[in-house]
């Protein structure tokens, strides 16, 4: 088939062209179809990411496909990889089946490798119900992995306990909450280690995403437990969802924890945590408080029975075999990536 749209990287100038393709081709989750509105700045949701790129395809002057990634550095199966995180794919509907994503990856990976930045592997996390986005991957020959990760989410007109005793934090306990963050998720799938001065550059990429937005519980003796940065998603974007079958439509927005950790016991303390964090969100007018977890991680027993799953992602990647379930780690997945 020859292709008749061109692709470049895109720019501050795409701005509104890109709303408005987002608009135009929202996600097909069988009975429901969900679209991104991430008015007025398409671009505000990569900003937390070190390196991340948009590419377009274009033709007579329209927009009609787009594809985000985003390079980074963590482990995966026992070694460190430089990974191409692919994310924002969307297409119009009738250049659908014309390889438009297949090419803007393409044009991704090959901008890196031009820079001298190299990639190991290319990855998708890609929710359960999403069937039109599951076969177009399988079609290119990618098989997911035998592990998933939760979006779950807590409503927050289940309120918040008003005795929680947290505490706001500052970059002098940044020592504490590095050791919280990696004693947590050491050891797990896509996991870097924290350095003060990394969790430093990631709380400076931002204004959203500061010291202003961590939030802690101390023992008796004054030492962290259980520590979270809390980030208003709904600045960056609203989820549009349509049932097909009645048109009924509704808009959703959340806040998400883009970093937890506690320490070895302190689940209780840490979900307390989300429960103030939950006020914090309501204050904020969000529907929801967002978490991702691995469906073995330890906290999710303690989680209240209000939490529901809201999307179950799966992991698909190029240039890897698939590993089997006993040769994986938990799995860690910072929000930025998604």
């Amino acid at each position: 088939m020859t292709a008749t749209f061109s692709i470049r990287e895109a720019t501050a100038a795409d701005n509104e062209a890109l709303l408005e393709l987002e608009r135009s081709s929202p996600l097909d989750l069988g009975d429901i179809e969900l679209a991104m509105d991430r008015s007025p700045h398409y671009f505000a949701s990569l900003s937390l990411q070190e390196d991340a790129r948009v590419m377009v395809a274009e033709e007579g002057g329209r927009l009609v496909g787009v594809c985000a990634a985003a390079r980074h550095c963590v482990p995966l199966l026992g070694k460190p990889r430089a990974l191409l995180y692919i994310e924002k794919g969307r297409t119009l509907p009738e250049f659908r089946r014309q390889r438009v994503s297949s090419v803007l990856i393409w044009a991704l990976v090959e901008s890196w490798s031009a820079r001298g930045n190299p990639i190991d592997s290319a990855y998708w996390l890609i929710s359960a119900d999403n069937r039109t986005s599951l076969t177009a991957v399988r079609r290119g020959g990618a098989l997911p992995w035998p592990k998933a990760v939760h979006l779950v989410d807590l409503d927050t007109e289940t309120g918040p306990r008003t005795e929680v005793p947290a505490v706001r934090l500052g970059p002098e306990r940044a020592s504490e909450v590095v050791g919280l963050l990696n004693r947590t998720h050491a050891g797990k799938e896509l996991f870097a280690p924290y350095t003060e001065e990394r969790l430093q550059s990631r709380l400076q990429r931002t204004p959203e995403y500061g010291w202003q937005n961590w939030w802690g519980i101390e023992s008796s003796a004054g030492r962290l437990v259980a520590v979270a940065g809390l980030l208003d998603l709904g600045r960056w974007w609203r989820t549009k969802r349509r049932v097909k079958a009645s048109g009924e439509e509704t808009t959703s927005s959340a806040a998400a924890v883009f970093d937890f950790g506690y320490a070895e016991g302190g689940e209780r303390q840490m979900v307390d945590l989300l429960h103030h964090l939950l006020g914090i969100a309501a204050s904020w007018g969000r529907d929801h408080l967002s978490i991702h977890l691995d469906p073995e991680e330890g906290l999710y027993p303690f989680l209240p029975s209000a939490a529901r799953v809201a999307a179950d992602f799966r992991l698909f990647a190029t240039g890897l075999a698939v590993p089997s379930a006993h040769e994986m780690g938990h799995f860690y997945l910072d929000p930025v990536y998604l």
